[in-house]
């Protein structure tokens, strides 16, 4: 009987009390061929690896653009291979590093910071292939839906983590920062660009870029310019500077249109019609008695020929989107135009 054969490659091992003469074959050119097969890494597929290797063997695998594997000698032999990270195949395993272990990339490194983040000395870029995808998601143990989630376009989004995000931040033009939802500040908010509101705090403004003139009509219509587009389910806070000029006889009527549903009240304090500019020693006569706003109910304010302002607050609360709007005519027909003039304004801001 010949000794035990080697135990990682098999190689045949003749009697070593030199009763058993040398065969070549088996000897010495079997041995070789075996030392020759297992130099290096023994190329195989992901479905052909060895079936008893030794501790230590070493794979590279042809159809997975050659992943690199050793294996660590436990049983089953199909369960022993780990794999070895190379710069031609995917790295298909888990990375585990000590928490002192530095990862460099380039001039980039990757380490461990207090706490068990990760810290790095340079800053971190996503590449995506649409403004829609993924750059940064952020959750707590247990949530089911991401609580932060930060898109390749920069919009920022957040929720309770329970549930859908339902807040956003996003830019929606230039120098524009825009959010669909309520702003609520509780420090100082400073604002050197421009900040777009949808929800509570939002603010809705328009101004008159040119005069307009009414002649020999009492037919109330829309302003072309004083006009906003408002939410529904919302409280808003009406504000309006509206500069007029109109004779002594067609005056101005003013009131509100609004989308359908709507209520609330509104007050402007003006010349009163009928009366000059001024009156003996004592000033101006204004008018100054609250309107309902739902029933498009208009108020006249008086002319004298010379510029004249409205003033104007009051509430609105709507249960339907849509259009509000400034509406005004002449009081009475007149030849002598009435006309709403350049920078008259109106601004809403939603508080509910």
């Amino acid at each position: 009987m010949p000794d035990p054969s080697t135990t990682r490659l098999s190689l045949y091992k003749s009697k070593s009390d030199g009763s058993e003469l040398v065969n070549y074959t088996q000897d010495i050119g079997q041995n070789l061929d075996k030392i020759d097969a297992a130099v290096g890494f023994q190329a195989c597929t992901s479905s052909t690896r060895p079936s008893t290797p030794y501790s230590g063997k070493p794979i590279f695998e042809t159809n997975t653009a050659y992943r690199t594997y050793f294996s660590n000698g436990t049983s089953p032999a199909s369960a022993s291979w780990v794999e070895i990270p190379n710069s031609s195949g995917t790295y298909g395993g888990n990375l585990a590093l000590s928490s002192t272990s530095t990862l460099s990339i380039g001039a980039a490194t990757l380490s461990r910071s207090s706490g068990g983040s990760i810290s790095s000395n340079t800053g971190y870029q996503r590449s995506g292939s649409a403004s829609t995808d993924v750059a940064y998601s952020a959750l707590v143990a247990g949530d089911s839906f991401d609580r932060v989630r930060v898109y390749t376009d920069g919009k920022w989004e957040a929720g309770p983590g329970n549930a859908a995000r339902d807040t956003n931040l996003y830019r929606s033009a230039a120098n524009t920062l825009t959010t669909d939802d309520n702003l609520n500040v509780a420090l100082n908010l400073a604002v050197t660009g421009n900040l777009t509101v949808s929800g509570i705090g939002q603010t809705l403004f328009a101004r008159k870029t040119a005069d307009t003139t009414r002649t020999s009509t009492t037919t109330m219509s829309d302003d072309p310019h004083l006009t906003v587009n408002v939410a529904a389910s919302a409280t808003y806070t009406v504000y309006a500077y509206l500069v007029y000029q109109a004779g002594t006889t067609g005056d101005i009527n003013v009131a509100f249109t609004q989308p359908t549903g709507a209520a609330g009240s509104w007050q402007g304090t003006g010349l009163g019609r009928g009366v000059t500019a001024s009156i003996g020693t004592d000033g101006f006569t204004v008018r100054m008695n609250t309107n309902d706003i739902g029933t498009t109910q208009p108020r006249s304010y008086g002319g004298d020929t010379t510029n004249q302002a409205i003033q104007i607050m009051g509430i609105v609360r709507t249960s339907s989107s849509g259009a509000f709007t400034v509406q005004w005519s002449q009081a009475a027909s007149d030849a002598t135009g009435t006309i709403l003039r350049t920078d008259s304004w109106m601004q809403l801001v939603r508080v509910a």
